[in-house]
């Protein structure tokens, strides 16, 4: 039967792990600390994380300030460790007249024999040892830093949310500003039907291009539908009557460009128009035209 090491990971061991990782342990803490990492695995994987957020923040572009309560913390931590014979649990030794480290004899060390025999051979008793308050402020200072890389970390994570955001944005602008073109430069081109879209009220507001593809609307003027209620719907004037091409969606006022689905037949249109419906689809007939042109080759 197998049996399994004791598992002697405590809580202080999660700091000098971290103070591991961070190189703050002093030699006889480094060392002592690398025989119980070589058998615990919470410990290994705290180093681990600890090593990786270390790389993470290396990317790190806005500077963090520490927390204001850096400095309480840690004064906190020094003056909550016991002084040298505060009550820690250790005696201090009486010293003798000569110094030898012995208490002078009382009459119930002669008397009753019970108390505890003087040190005859005037050797020093050692006080037992005692944790250091540098080795609590490194510890709550190790806390600290971890906090803050993690400050750090989620700060530099927005940073590239942020840059991201932006490069995407700058991606689409671009693109439309590519199919605005591409539809100014068709507009020019001999044997391309467009019409020039002029709004109920005058005034340009768009421009339709069909090179026998499909159409595609590029909109100036027509101002920002509701995606959820209604739709502006694309139609083609034969011989009079409107036939819906398609329909499309306007998100802003500025410049962009939308397709149409090109029809199962090339037809040569005289004209276009462009209507705001209610629902999200194209009715039989407009029922609100809000534009319209000529076609012209």
């Amino acid at each position: 039967m197998t049996h399994r090491a004791p598992d002697t990971h405590t809580g202080e061991h999660d700091a000098l792990a971290v103070g591991w990782a961070l190189h703050t342990l002093d030699p006889d803490e480094a060392a002592a600390f690398e025989a119980h990492l070589a058998t615990c695995p919470t410990c290994r994987q705290t180093v681990d994380d600890t090593t990786a957020i270390l790389g993470d923040l290396a990317g790190a572009v806005v500077p963090v300030d520490p927390p204001p309560r850096l400095r309480r913390q840690l004064l906190d931590a020094v003056d909550a460790e016991p002084a040298p014979g505060s009550g820690t649990g250790v005696d201090t030794p009486e010293v003798g007249p000569a110094g030898d480290g012995t208490r002078p004899a009382t009459d119930t060390d002669t008397d009753t024999g019970t108390g505890p025999e003087p040190r005859r051979d005037g050797a020093v008793v050692p006080l037992a040892p005692r944790r250091r308050a540098t080795r609590w402020l490194a510890a709550a200072a190790v806390v600290l830093v971890v906090a803050a890389i993690g400050g750090l970390t989620a700060a530099n994570q927005s940073l590239r949310a942020e840059r991201d955001s932006a490069q995407a944005a700058a991606a689409a602008q671009a693109e439309r500003e590519a199919a605005v073109a591409d539809v100014l430069r068709d507009a020019g081109s001999p044997g391309v039907s467009h019409a020039v879209l002029a709004g109920t009220q005058g005034g340009i507001v768009g421009l339709v291009i069909d090179d026998g593809t499909g159409q595609r609307v590029l909109t100036t003027g027509l101002g920002p539908n509701d995606t959820l209620t209604e739709t502006y719907v694309l139609w083609g004037l034969v011989d009079g009557t409107p036939q819906p091409l398609g329909t499309f969606d306007v998100g802003g006022q500025g410049p962009d460009v939308r397709s149409v689905p090109s029809t199962p037949e090339a037809v040569p249109y005289a004209g276009f128009a462009v209507s705001l419906e209610p629902g999200r689809t194209a009715p039989a007939s407009p029922t609100r035209v809000v534009a319209s042109g000529q076609v012209g080759r």
